[in-house]
């Protein structure tokens, strides 16, 4: 029972955690459920511009429904 609620509990948690929805060598979208995790889906998205050695900058947050927003970056130099 208490491995069952751990892992229940370890699932929400990262349910709410930002991920990259899509990207390339120009942009990168990251889904963000809650916006007090903001500042994380910017560190995402600078750690993937930073594979080309370029930086993000975002471009505009924009609803993507009821459940959360999707953040478009640009990488730029």
């Amino acid at each position: 029972m208490i491995k069952f609620l751990f892992l229940f509990v370890c699932l929400s948690v990262s349910a709410c955690a930002p991920y990259i929805n899509a990207g390339n060598k120009n942009t990168v979208t990251v889904y963000v459920a809650d916006p007090s995790y903001e500042s994380e889906a910017l560190t995402l998205a600078d750690e993937h511009c930073a594979k080309y050695a370029l930086t993000a900058k975002l471009r505009k947050p924009r609803g993507s429904g009821k459940w959360g927003d999707l953040y478009d970056y640009n990488c730029v130099k």
